[in-house]
């Protein structure tokens, strides 16, 4: 008594269909009941009426007879083995009441599988620790107990018509498959869920950045393999439709890339190549958007982005400066000591320059001016910061040279005018020679 019991009034739907087959099973039985009392009563009378006529017979009489004969074997057919209306449904009376029947099972079998078996299970997964179990079994529970009903109908199907049994299985491959895809794209929302608390735990910018990006990714990549797939087993070209769709299959692995390189983030600062130059505003499947300096948006298909180089700006710990200064040839070496040592001063002493590496060397004698080399980074990667500092830095540079009366060069060209007398002499040496 403590177990709970099944009962077909608690479902109206089912417990009416059950009415009407016992209904329809019924009425084919009387009527087929009646009908074959009837046609033994004329097999009797027909058989006596032979018999007191046997000796006068001709052969006529025997050709009657047996034509005769025959339509007692035809009534005296099971009543179940019969064509409901061999012109227009040309189906026995048994496979409609058999091919009803596993419907009706289906169904029931579907509602008992619902309503208890995962039931069950459900409450079971509910004691666990994790929430993880208990979403899995949500997310595969409803294709599973709809494939249930998918097999009955096909075999309800397969006992109407049994010379279907090549469409049927063709019919019920694809069925499997898409209810198999259909609880691999359930359980994507499982995964998709799990990484982001993965990688919210390490960090909830990228989390956030990138989730929308995988759970997109995944869904469409199961689709497009499961779809192929499918195609594939019941004998539609796979191949013309992997070519069709390799464009999309280019840009999936190059979304991919992005995806498990990350190689940049929304709000990053990237150039790829000579064409793209700008802040990611967007990453999506097929492409990703990015702003360019000139206000402009560049939509860029993920598979240029996988074939080319890209440089990630943002990622800079720190931004390099390199120049070069010139001052006149009338610097004395003293003078040039004096202005290499002032210069990095300024340098070490200034917050905005990294001091891990600097150089300031008088490294050339120039054509027209004696070349300082300066080279040092700047602690922020900001352009605005970075172009500040290159001002306050110059700027000091340019007080220094100042102050020590020196000149920046620049290029110059000394022209020597002959006279003519000195051009005389020279060709008079040259007539001697």
């Amino acid at each position: 008594m403590g177990m709970s019991s099944y009962s077909l009034s608690q479902h109206p739907r089912i417990f009416a269909l059950a009415l009407i087959l016992g209904q329809l099973f019924f009425t084919i039985s009387t009527a087929v009941g009646q009908e074959k009392n009837g046609s033994n009563s004329s097999v009797q009378q027909a058989s006596s009426a032979n018999g007191q006529e046997i000796n006068g017979t001709n052969l006529p009489a025997q050709q009657g007879e047996s034509q005769n004969s025959q339509q007692d074997s035809s009534n005296q057919t099971a009543w179940w083995d019969r064509d409901i209306s061999p012109n227009v449904i040309p189906v026995k009376w048994w496979r409609l009441v058999l091919g009803l029947f596993i419907i009706f099972f289906g169904l029931l079998l579907k509602k008992i599988v619902e309503s208890y078996i995962l039931n069950w299970l459900g409450r079971l997964f509910a004691k666990t620790e994790t929430d993880y179990d208990e979403k899995i079994f949500e997310a595969i529970s409803k294709p599973l107990a709809t494939f249930i009903l998918i097999g009955s109908l096909h075999l309800a199907v397969y006992v109407l018509k049994p010379e279907l049994a090549g469409i049927i299985k063709t019919s019920y491959t694809v069925a499997g498959g898409l209810m198999i895809l259909w609880g691999i794209y359930r359980l994507i929302d499982v995964l998709a869920e799990f990484l982001a608390e993965t990688l919210s735990r390490r960090d909830k910018t990228l989390s956030s950045q990138f989730m929308p990006l995988i759970r997109q990714t995944l869904r469409i990549a199961t689709l497009i393999l499961g779809t192929l797939t499918i195609l594939s087993t019941v004998g539609v070209g796979g191949l013309a439709i992997a070519l069709a769709a390799q464009d999309t299959f280019a840009n999936f692995i190059g979304a991919f890339n992005i995806l498990t390189d990350r190689p940049f983030k929304v709000g990053d600062w990237i150039q790829i190549g000579d064409k793209v130059d700008g802040d990611v505003e967007e990453i999506g499947f097929r492409s990703t958007k990015v702003r360019t300096f000139g206000n402009t948006q560049l939509t860029v298909p993920n598979s240029f982005i996988a074939k080319e180089i890209v440089n990630n700006w943002s990622r800079m710990k720190k931004r390099r400066i390199k120049m070069t200064i010139g001052i006149t040839y009338d610097t004395k070496p003293e003078q040039m000591r004096e202005l290499l040592k002032r210069i990095e001063k300024v340098l070490q002493d200034d917050e905005g320059v990294n001091q891990d590496y600097m150089l300031v060397k008088f490294t050339d004698l120039g054509p027209s001016s004696l070349d300082i080399f300066l080279y040092y980074f700047s602690k922020s990667t900001v352009w605005k910061e970075y172009l500040e500092l290159r001002e306050r830095i110059n700027l000091k540079i340019i007080e220094i040279v100042d102050e020590m009366g020196l000149e920046f060069a620049f290029p110059t060209q000394t022209i020597h005018i002959a006279r003519e007398e000195d051009l005389q002499e020279s060709k008079g040496a040259d007539d001697i020679k």
